[in-house]
């Protein structure tokens, strides 16, 4: 959307003079700083003297799912404005901790009225090598839950709940050299159920999960070999606890404003849409949780 330029009246503090003001962001990128008190989402024009700014009192747990979150302005937490400034404007203005005194600003709208619509798309990685599917079947690297612990499938650390990692139950050595984890996964009892979804490895009876003596582990328990890789070892001890998972998080943003009005004394700009463009990786990390434990 193109916006045309605009040309302002300041009679009580300007005199009659004509002020002259683009508001034209069409090519300024977003950008963001994040602080005590929320995150400030800005754009500076392409003259370096203009700049429209968006400040949420979010913490950076917003970016760490896939969600959409709306709010109105309220002119506290959540609070928009344009500013006219006498001199060249950069993003270490907005994000100092103390900004510069320099350049001034001539002239300030802030928000009397809108919508915001911020918008997060999330991408996650368990590293077990797998490629995502576009499924919800629970045998496959897509959104199916195969050991219902509420992570899917394509970022769980552990796919069948078994508390042996799915990257530990694959084509581990590698043997045929084409470093494609399911050319042959490892199937212990041969039942044709891979390790890495079959949660009686050794198909003994006994769940791989409860042959760990108690613990959170069954790799690190057995002599020459794990208890849940030999089915001559039969001891049960019931574990109904998941260990700790991670998985890598890469998060993207769109930032949407609507029925925006800013306000300046009797002046006002008005815009139905305006869409403040979108971030790439605004945040990147490893995330961390345990699981809870399914019911049945």
């Amino acid at each position: 959307m193109l916006f045309l330029l605009i040309i302002i009246t300041f009679t009580s503090c300007n005199d009659g003079d004509i002020i002259v003001t683009s508001f034209d962001f069409d090519e300024a990128n977003l950008q963001s700083c994040a602080g005590d008190i929320g995150y400030l989402f800005f754009k500076i024009n392409e003259g370096d003297t203009e700049s429209l700014s968006f400040r949420i009192g979010i913490t950076e747990q917003q970016f760490k799912t896939n969600n959409t979150l709306v709010s109105t302005f309220n002119g506290a937490g959540i609070f928009a404005n344009y500013r006219i400034y006498d001199g060249t404007v950069t993003n270490s203005y907005f994000c100092n901790e103390v900004p510069p005194t320099t350049p001034n600003v001539t002239i300030e709208y802030l928000a009397d009225s809108g919508t915001s619509t911020l918008i997060t798309t999330a991408l996650f990685d368990d590293n077990d090598g797998l490629e995502t599917v576009d499924s919800n079947d629970e045998d496959l690297e897509g959104t199916g839950d195969k050991d219902k612990d509420g992570i899917p499938n394509y970022y769980d650390f552990d796919d069948d709940g078994d508390n042996v990692p799915t990257i530990d139950e694959l084509d581990t050595e590698n043997a045929d050299g084409d470093n494609d984890p399911l050319t042959n996964p490892l199937d212990t009892d041969g039942d044709t159920i891979p390790d890495y979804l079959d949660s009686d490895d050794d198909g003994d009876g006994v769940l791989t999960r409860d042959e760990a003596e108690g613990t959170l582990d069954p790799t690190q328990i057995g002599i020459g070999i794990p208890n849940y890789l030999s089915n001559l070892v039969v001891e049960e001890d019931i574990v109904e606890e998941f260990r700790e998972h991670n998985y890598d998080f890469d998060s993207d943003i769109q930032l949407i404003l609507t029925n925006l009005v800013l306000i300046n004394g009797d002046e006002e700009i008005t815009r139905e849409t305006l869409n403040m463009g979108t971030i790439e990786s605004i945040l990147t990390g490893n995330e961390v949780k345990t699981p809870a434990f399914p019911d049945n």
